[in-house]
């Protein structure tokens, strides 16, 4: 009975996989459904990162954080990553699940400013950049198009007076 159990959970789970690549949940109704789907994505690791497999090539996403300082040195690039790859997957799914909602993309930006601006006392200000690898079809490569950058958030976030600096 439990290995039956098992194997169904496996079965529901690939079904959700193919259904995660074939279709855009945000044509779900609003609410239960989509919050289910979209939770039960980030949960699992099936947030359209599998579309590799469908038509439309999944699009990488980089983020960089360009810190001023109050002393007015030379601006530094931040940037998450880590020298293992898992943890470094598990910025790049932060950071696109963070941009993939256009209508919250200045509320996830500010979080990661205000982090980053919580860690440096020295820092001034934080200009958040995100990036999207657009990859043309087979069909616009053999035109001539290749892959190439595009911008798609840029903001600068400056430290409140008075903001405390994180504890050390």
């Amino acid at each position: 009975m439990r290995q039956r159990l098992v194997a169904v959970l496996a079965l529901l789970h690939l079904g959700f996989v193919v259904a995660s690549v074939s279709i855009d949940f945000r044509g779900l109704p609003s609410g239960l459904p989509r919050q289910g789907a979209y939770t039960y994505c980030n949960l699992s690791g099936t947030f359209r990162d599998y579309t590799f497999f469908a038509p439309g090539v999944a699009s990488a996403l980089k983020t960089g954080f360009l810190v001023e300082d109050s002393a007015g040195g030379a601006p530094t690039m931040v940037v998450f990553g880590s020298e293992s790859r898992e943890v470094s997957f598990r910025y790049g799914s932060l950071m696109r699940s963070g941009m993939n909602d256009e209508r919250g993309r200045d509320l996830f930006a500010q979080s990661w400013a205000a982090l980053i601006l919580g860690n440096d006392p020295g820092a001034a200000n934080v200009t958040v950049m995100v990036e999207r690898m657009i990859v043309p079809s087979m069909d616009e490569y053999r035109r001539g198009q290749r892959p190439q950058w595009a911008a798609v958030y840029a903001g600068k976030f400056d430290r409140r007076p008075g903001a405390p600096a994180a504890p050390p």
